[in-house]
This record gives structure tokens, sequence and C-alpha cells, in this order.
């Protein structure tokens, strides 16, 4: 019931697998983290994906996971970069997911150092 839900960096993997999972838990609530950034070539001009490198089981076994963000800071932010994000969570359809799932609404994104430890894990 915080104003902003600030997401550690340990806990980013869960939060991204309920958030994923249980959109509508979050659906309204701000939400403050750190992330690398992914800008789809198909994605519009305004949107970016947050998000991180994760590790499931082994080296080989690797995948970025990240919430679609609309921001209009999109086109200044630089692939594959460090930033903070706070946004305003929704539920909406989006062609990327093939239905309904979260997306994050920027309130601020700013560039930030990387995180000491860049991959999440889900022990």
């Amino acid at each position: 019931n915080a104003p902003v839900v600030e997401i550690a960096p340990e806990d980013y993997g869960l939060w991204y697998v309920d958030a994923m999972e249980h959109p509508m838990r979050y659906q309204g609530k701000v939400v403050h983290f750190q992330a690398r950034v992914l800008k789809p070539s198909d994605f519009p001009a305004g949107e970016f994906v947050p998000g991180r490198v994760a590790m499931t089981c082994c080296a080989d076994d690797t995948t970025f996971i990240g919430i679609i963000c609309e921001s209009k800071d999109t086109p200044h932010l630089k692939e594959g970069g460090w930033v903070d994000v706070q946004a305003e969570m929704a539920v909406e359809y989006k062609s990327a997911y093939h239905g309904e799932g979260p997306v994050l609404r920027a309130k601020k994104v700013r560039m930030c150092d990387p995180l000491e430890e860049e991959m999440v894990y889900f022990n």
C-alpha cells in the first residue's frame, strides 16, 4: 500500500513473474526499479522494455525479461543502457503480448549506473 512500490534488484525476478501472472494486482500502482533498456525495432517510437537478463538454471539458459513501458523519453534512451524507472502500472492490450498484459506508464525515466549484479536468479 506504499505510494511507490520499491522493487529491490534482488526481487526483480519474483516481481516480474507476479506482475505477468497477476497484472491486476498492480493496476494503478506506481513501481520503482532499475533495469536495462531494450528497444525492439517493431515497437512504436514511444515504447521500450526496461528489463533484466534472467538465468533459470545455467549460463546457457538466459533470457531478457521485462514489461512494456510507454515513455516520452524513449527516443533518447540508449539500447542496452541502464535506467531508473518510476511508472504507474496498467493492464491493456499489446500486440507483443498477443493480448492483455501489464504496461508501465513512465512518470520518470533517467539513465543510471549498472547494478552490481546484473543477472536475475530464481533461487
